[in-house]
C-alpha cells in the first residue's frame, strides 16, 4: 500500500513538471516570437540608426558671429592660435624689408650707345680734314667741339696703321660707365601694396654664361635722371677716368647725354614681387598661447575674430583628447559621458516616438512599406538636420527645413494629431541631436505644429505655398521673440528669424513640387488626388457609365449619402465620396447579373444555382480590386472595393438556398444552409469612411426595394440595417462610436428621404383627352424624427 502510494506521487510529480516544462517553453516561445517580430525588429533597428545618426560628426561650436554670449568661456587645454593681426603685420614687415632689384637697361644699350657715340668721335675727326668739317660733323650730333680735341684726335688717325684707332679704343673701353647708376627721374619704384623699408637696391646682372651677379647699391649712389646736377657729376666721374686730358669736355658731354637720354639701370618689377612674396610665405604664423582655465571670451557679442578662437579652441581640445596623458584620458571620459547622455535621450526619445506611433497608428508598423516608409522619412529628418548643423554650424536655422518637409509628408498621409505628436518629438530629437537651446525648439515647435494644423486638406496646389507663408511668418516671430530675449543684437535676430522664415518657405515648395512622389511612397492620396479621380471624364468612370449604367447611377447616389454623413461625423467626406464612386467598379465585367442593370425584369439568376450565383455576387469584389490595380487606383480608395460589404450575408442566395433543401415530414428542411458559406470574404470595414458606404450601400438598396418608401418606412429600414450590421460585428475593427452611428443614421434618413419620396399625380385637366397623369415634386412633409 506504502509503496503503490509512493508511485501515485511520484507520478503525480513528474505530471506536473512536465506540465510546468510545457507552460515555461510554451511562455519562452511567446516572448521569442513576440521579440523576433517585424515591428520589434523594425523598432530596434530604428533606434539603433536614431543613435547612429546621433554620433555623426563631431561636437559643433553652438555660437554664430554677433550671438550675445551671456557668460565667458574659458579655454579647457593649453593651445596655441594664430594671431592674424600679428602675422599679417609680421608679413608686411618682411614684404617691406625686401630691396628692390634692379637690372642694366639692356632694352636701351645704354653703355654701349654711350661708347659708340665716344667712337663716332674718332670717325668725325678722321673723315674731317678741316676742323670746320669737325666742328659741322659735331653739332649736327649736338656735342661741342673744341679745337684741342680735334688736333689731339688728328694726331692718333696720323699714327701707322690701326694704331691710332686701337688706342682710342683702349681709352673708351676704360671708361668706368658700369659703376654709374642713372635711374629714371624721378625715382619710381612700382612695388606691389609696400614701399621699400631698406636703403639700398639690388643690381643683379645676368652673364652671357647665364651666372647671376646681384650687387647692393645704396639709394646714395643712385643717380636720378631729374638731378641734372648729379648727372653732371657722374659724367664728370667717368670723364676723370680718361687718358687724353684734350678730349675730356667733349668725351664728357657726350656720356651726360647719354645719361639723360636712357637710365643705365631699371626697376625689376617681376623680381622684386617674386622676392617680396617669397619673404612673405617665409614668415612664420604668429601665435598667440592660451593656458587652460585662460578666458577666451567675455560675456557680450561674439565676433568673427572670438568665433575664429571658439573654432581653434576646439579643433586644439580634439587634438588633446588624441593624446596619452592622464589629463586627456580624464577629458575623453567626460566626453564619452556626455555622448552617453546625449545617446540615452535619443534612444529614449526614439522609442517614445515608436509607442507613441504604435498607440495612435498601428497600422504603420502592421504594412511593412509604411513601416518602412515611416522609419526613412524621420531617420532621414535626423540624418539631414545633423548634416546641415555639421555644414553651417553658424546657422542653425538651416535645420528647421527638412523637420518642416517631414510635418508636411506626415500632414499629408496621416491625421493631423498624429503628425503633430510625432513631429514634435521628431523636433525634440533634432533639437538634442545638433545641441539647440529651449528657443531653438520653441521656435521649431511652432513650425511643425502650425504647418500642421493647416494641411487638413489640399485642394489645391497654393495650400501648400500659402501654408508655407503663414509658418515662415509665425516662425520668424517666434525667433524673433527668443533673440531679444536672450539679448541679442538687433540685426542678429533680423538675420536668423529671415534664415527661419526662408526655411519654411522652402519646405512649403519642396513639398509641393515632391507632392506626387509622397503619395506614391506612403501609398495615400491627398483630397487634391481625390478631386482629380472625381473628374466623371476619368476613363474608368466612363467604362463603368457605358457598361454598367444602373451601377454608376447607384454609386453617385451613394457618393452623395457617403459624403453628407462623413461630414456629420467630422470625418473625410471627400474620400467617402470618391470611394462609393469605384467601389462597385468589379460589376463592370457581368453587368446583367446585378438588379440594378437588369432590364425587363429579366433575372439571369433564375437558371442559375444559387451556389453559382453566390460566386458571380462575390466575384465583383475581387474583380473590382484587379480592375483598380490595372487602372492603377490609389491604394487608399482599394479598400471601399474590399471592405464595402465586410463579411455580411448574402441573404438573397442563402435564403434561396436554403429554400431548395428537402424538407423532411415536420415541414422543417433536412439541414440548414451555414451560413458562413454565403459570407462575403471582408475584410470588415478599418476606418470610418468604409463604414458609413457598408450603411449607404445596404439602405439605399433596401430603401429603393420599397414600394412606398415613406419617411417612417425609411427610418425604419435604415435603423433596421444598422442594427443588423453592428450585431454582426461588423464595425469591430473600426473606431467608430455608437454616437458616431446614430449622427449617420440621421444624415441617411435625411438623404434618402430626399431621394426617395413620394410624388402625387395632377388631376386631369377637362376637355382634354385622357393620358398618363402628369406628377409634381411631393408638397412638404413634417419633419421625421429621429
Amino acid at each position: 500500500m506504502i509503496f503503490g502510494w509512493t508511485i501515485k506521487r511520484t507520478t503525480r510529480r513528474r505530471q506536473v513538471q512536465v506540465q510546468r516544462a510545457k507552460t515555461t517553453d510554451t511562455l519562452r516561445r511567446r516572448v521569442l516570437r513576440q521579440v523576433a517580430s517585424w515591428p520589434v525588429l523594425a523598432g530596434v533597428l530604428f533606434v539603433i540608426a536614431a543613435a547612429s545618426i546621433a554620433l555623426v560628426g563631431g561636437a559643433t561650436l553652438g555660437y554664430s558671429i554677433g550671438q550675445y554670449v551671456a557668460s565667458p568661456i574659458s579655454a579647457d587645454v593649453d593651445f596655441q592660435v594664430r594671431d592674424p593681426r600679428r602675422t599679417e603685420t609680421l608679413r608686411e614687415a618682411a614684404r617691406a624689408a625686401t630691396p628692390s632689384y634692379y637690372s642694366p637697361n639692356a632694352r636701351a644699350l645704354t653703355f654701349d650707345r654711350i661708347r659708340a657715340d665716344l667712337l663716332g668721335l674718332y670717325r668725325a675727326a678722321a673723315d674731317a680734314d678741316t676742323f670746320e668739317a669737325y666742328e659741322a660733323s659735331l653739332g649736327d650730333a649736338g656735342w661741342p667741339a673744341e679745337h684741342n680735341a680735334y688736333t689731339r684726335l688728328r694726331s692718333l688717325v696720323d699714327l701707322p696703321g690701326d694704331a691710332g684707332r686701337i688706342q682710342y679704343d683702349q681709352w673708351v673701353d676704360a671708361l668706368p660707365l658700369e659703376r654709374e647708376y642713372v635711374v629714371e627721374s624721378p625715382l619710381r619704384e612700382p612695388r606691389r601694396g609696400t614701399k621699400s623699408a631698406t636703403d639700398f637696391i639690388v643690381l643683379e646682372v645676368v652673364a652671357d654664361d647665364g651666372h647671376v651677379t646681384a650687387r647692393e647699391i645704396r639709394h646714395s649712389n643712385l643717380v636720378p635722371q631729374s638731378n641734372d646736377k648729379a648727372l653732371r657729376g657722374s659724367a664728370a666721374a667717368v670723364v676723370k677716368r680718361f687718358a687724353a686730358f684734350e678730349l675730356r669736355p667733349t668725351v664728357e658731354a657726350v656720356v651726360l647725354g647719354g645719361f639723360r637720354k636712357q637710365p643705365t639701370i631699371v626697376f625689376n618689377d617681376e623680381r622684386t614681387s617674386a622676392k617680396m612674396r617669397e619673404a612673405k610665405e617665409a614668415t612664420p604664423d604668429a601665435m598667440t598661447a592660451y593656458e587652460k582655465g585662460k578666458r577666451l571670451i567675455s560675456a557680450g557679442e561674439l565676433d568673427s575674430e572670438g568665433y575664429q578662437l571658439l573654432l581653434a579652441h576646439r579643433r586644439a581640445y580634439s587634438a588633446f583628447l588624441g593624446q596619452n596623458t592622464a589629463e586627456a584620458a580624464r577629458l575623453r571620459w567626460e566626453r564619452w559621458l556626455q555622448r552617453g547622455g546625449m545617446i540615452t535621450l535619443v534612444v529614449l526619445l526614439s522609442i517614445g516616438l515608436l509607442v507613441y506611433t504604435g498607440m495612435n497608428q498601428p497600422r504603420v508598423f502592421e504594412i511593412r512599406t509604411r513601416t518602412i516608409a515611416f522609419a526613412v522619412l524621420i531617420l532621414g529628418t535626423l540624418l539631414a538636420a545633423r548634416l546641415l548643423d555639421l555644414k553651417w554650424p553658424h546657422i542653425p536655422e538651416l535645420v528647421f527645413g527638412p523637420c518642416l518637409l517631414a510635418g508636411i509628408m506626415l500632414a499629408i498621409v496621416y491625421p493631423r494629431r498624429f503628425a503633430t505628436g510625432a513631429m514634435c518629438m521628431t523636433a525634440v530629437i533634432v533639437t538634442t541631436i545638433v545641441g539647440g537651446d529651449l528657443f531653438f525648439m520653441l521656435t521649431l515647435f511652432t513650425g511643425v505644429a502650425l504647418v500642421v494644423y493647416q494641411l487638413d486638406e489640399i485642394r489645391s496646389r497654393t495650400k501648400l505655398i500659402s501654408s508655407g507663408v503663414v509658418t515662415a511668418v509665425a516662425m520668424m516671430i517666434a525667433s524673433a521673440a527668443g533673440g531679444f530675449l536672450t539679448k541679442q543684437r538687433y540685426d542678429f535676430v533680423v538675420e536668423h528669424a529671415g534664415w527661419a522664415g526662408l526655411c519654411a518657405l522652402l519646405a512649403s515648395f519642396v513639398a509641393s513640387g515632391v507632392l506626387p512622389f509622397i503619395e506614391r511612397m506612403f501609398r495615400a492620396a491627398t483630397s487634391l488626388t481625390l478631386l482629380e479621380w472625381r473628374d466623371p471624364t476619368k476613363p474608368l468612370l466612363q467604362l463603368l457609365a457605358r457598361k454598367s449604367p444602373g451601377t454608376y447611377n447607384h454609386s453617385l447616389v451613394l457618393g452623395t449619402l457617403a459624403e453628407a454623413a462623413c461630414e456629420s461625423i467630422g470625418a473625410n467626406g471627400l474620400l467617402a465620396q470618391v470611394g462609393a464612386l469605384y467601389h462597385d467598379i468589379g460589376k463592370i465585367h457581368k453587368a446583367e447579373y446585378f438588379a440594378e442593370n437588369q432590364e425587363g425584369r429579366v433575372n439571369r439568376h433564375d437558371s442559375l444555382a444559387p451556389t453559382m450565383s453566390l460566386l458571380i455576387i462575390l466575384g465583383h469584389v475581387k474583380d473590382g480590386v484587379a480592375t483598380a490595380k490595372e487602372y492603377k487606383l490609389p491604394r487608399i480608395l482599394h479598400q471601399f472595393i474590399e471592405e464595402h460589404h465586410g463579411t455580411t450575408v448574402v441573404r438573397y442566395f442563402h435564403h434561396m438556398a436554403s429554400e431548395r433543401q428537402p424538407r423532411i415530414a415536420s415541414g422543417k428542411h433536412d439541414r440548414e444552409v451555414p451560413e458562413s458559406v454565403f459570407r462575403y470574404p471582408g475584410p470588415k470595414p478599418r476606418s470610418k469612411e468604409t463604414a458609413i458606404l457598408m450603411l449607404c450601400d445596404g439602405t439605399e438598396g433596401a430603401v429603393r426595394a420599397l414600394s412606398e418608401p415613406t419617411p417612417g418606412r425609411i427610418e425604419s429600414v435604415v435603423h433596421g440595417i444598422l442594427m443588423d450590421r453592428l450585431q454582426d460585428g461588423q464595425f469591430n475593427n473600426c473606431d467608430i462610436t455608437l454616437r458616431e452611428l446614430h449622427r449617420v443614421e440621421e444624415s441617411l434618413v435625411k438623404g434618402l428621404c430626399s431621394l426617395y419620396h413620394g410624388r402625387v399625380a395632377y388631376p386631369k385637366a377637362s376637355g382634354k383627352s385622357e393620358g398618363p397623369a402628369e406628377s409634381q415634386e411631393e408638397p412638404a412633409r413634417k419633419p421625421v424624427a429621429g
